[in-house]
């Protein structure tokens, strides 16, 4: 199967420097053939024309995903979320670059829709603030617009697959609590008033199911001390 072009700014590419220049701010930019709603929700009639990721596509595959849930993160489309998210071992937000399995926040797909509907409002504690150690109490959707999408992630100045570029005094445990995993990261650089230690970052943390990526983990990182 000819694979067509995924997203302007990565397209299957390694650790690509975009500069902040390319990338849509939707999905227009992804191949429907390769987009995760049409693989989940909408297989092909004819079986031999079924969609399969490859070592050749998977870094496009995983790319386009990731440009998806972050639109739905910045357009707040929180209730579409559901079916990116692994069915058996749900999904984990880290506010930080070490993921802590003891205290950050854990949802199955069920208890996620909870969160985005009955719980909305509720103020959650998910984790603690670096620093301070105070405790991060956050509505849902304050949590996602701090922790998760606070900056214009869709234009990164770095975006890639497998590769860390917020490398702060967080402890990198990534692949340790997530054995098997693939991530992307999707990168801002700091400012120059402040000499680029107010970096940000957002990883996306995939397993493979059923021939399928799913997220089991949402981390941001950035400068902690």
């Amino acid at each position: 199967m000819i694979l067509g072009g995924i997203i302007a700014g990565c397209n299957g590419c390694k650790g690509k420097n975009t500069s902040g220049k390319g990338g849509e701010d939707d999905t227009t930019g992804i191949d429907r053939s390769e987009r995760h709603d049409t693989l989940v929700t909408q297989p092909p009639a004819d079986s031999l024309n079924t969609f399969v990721i490859t070592p050749a596509n998977k870094d496009s595959v995983l790319s386009a995903t990731t440009k998806e849930v972050l639109t739905l993160f910045k357009n707040k489309e929180y209730e579409k979320l559901d079916s990116f998210i692994h069915p058996e071992e749900g999904i984990r937000f880290s506010p930080y670059g070490t993921v802590d399995p003891k205290d950050d926040k854990k949802f199955s797909r069920e208890e996620f829709k909870g969160l985005i509907t009955t719980d909305r409002n509720k103020k959650i504690e998910w984790g603690s603030y670096d620093g301070s150690g105070n405790p991060i109490l956050l509505t849902p959707a304050e949590y996602f617009g701090r922790f998760v999408y606070d900056g214009n992630f869709l234009k990164p100045q770095k975006a890639g697959v497998n590769i860390r570029f917020g490398k702060g005094n967080s402890i990198n445990n990534l692949k340790t609590v997530y054995p098997g995993s693939e991530f992307t990261e999707n990168y801002l650089d700091g400012t120059k008033k402040n000499g680029g230690i107010d970096w940000r970052s957002v990883r996306l943390v995939y397993k493979l199911k059923n021939g399928r990526y799913y997220l089991v983990g949402i981390i941001h990182d950035q400068w902690t001390i």
